[in-house]
């Protein structure tokens, strides 16, 4: 079955962590260009859609890419701090009856390449869903709770070489990607059926506050811009 390959974008204007972050100016340009640019330049996708709950990002987003992209605008029920990815996606997709291919491509993760998504294009098959991860360095055997202000120790008790644990992987945030029919069905991303994607950890890093931001533009200068 040959479905439509869609790229979506969502661009929500509401952020506890960094005010309008989405559209802040990183290295020179609005943040979210730098994913429309390469979900563009990857050439695999039939449409782009760019979603916000602000007319007044996408007004930017059309200024910039005009006909490239299809922009919706959506309720403002749907993009709260309390909404879900699913809450959203279900509001895009409840109107069309045909599946299609999907990637969610997340903008406050600027440090990829076009690359990354051609091959996590390429990379799903034989899956209902695929997810970028990271190796994390640090096992999660390591990690403790306290009470009250004192410390309750892990098992390992202080005896923790992290070269004898196994290796942890965590989602990035950077892409997912699935088919409208399976994560309606599943509700999620994340199944025994999901392909792990890859990506090292110079182009993992997610942009959520201030610092971040900093961080994220560093590295892009030290690295993105070999």
């Amino acid at each position: 079955m040959n479905l439509k390959k869609i790229a979506i974008i969502l661009i929500r204007k509401s952020s506890r962590g960094l005010i309008d972050k989405n559209i802040k100016l990183f290295c020179g340009k609005p943040l979210c260009f730098y994913t429309i640019d390469m979900a563009l330049g990857s050439e695999k996708f039939d449409e782009v859609w760019i979603s916000s709950d602000s007319g007044e990002y996408l007004d930017i987003c059309r200024e910039e890419y005009g006909g490239k992209c299809i922009y919706k605008i959506r309720d403002k029920n749907v993009s709260l701090d309390s909404s879900t990815t699913f809450d959203t996606l279900n509001y895009l997709f409840k109107n069309i009856q045909e599946n299609f291919i999907f990637m969610n491509l997340q903008v406050t993760s600027p440090i990829r390449k076009t690359e990354h998504i051609i091959n996590a294009f390429d990379s799903f098959v034989d899956c209902d869903h695929l997810v970028s991860f990271s190796n994390y360095r640090l096992n999660k055997s390591l990690f403790m709770d306290e009470n009250d202000g004192y410390l309750i120790p892990s098992r390992h008790g202080g005896d923790y070489r992290r070269q004898d644990k196994p290796v942890n992987i965590y989602p990035n945030g950077s892409i997912w990607m699935s088919t409208k029919e399976s994560y309606l069905r599943d509700r999620t991303f994340y199944t025994k059926q999901t392909k792990v994607f890859k990506m090292e950890k110079v182009y993992s890093y997610d942009i959520d506050d201030e610092l971040d931001f900093f961080i994220c533009e560093s590295i892009y200068k030290k690295v993105m811009n070999k």
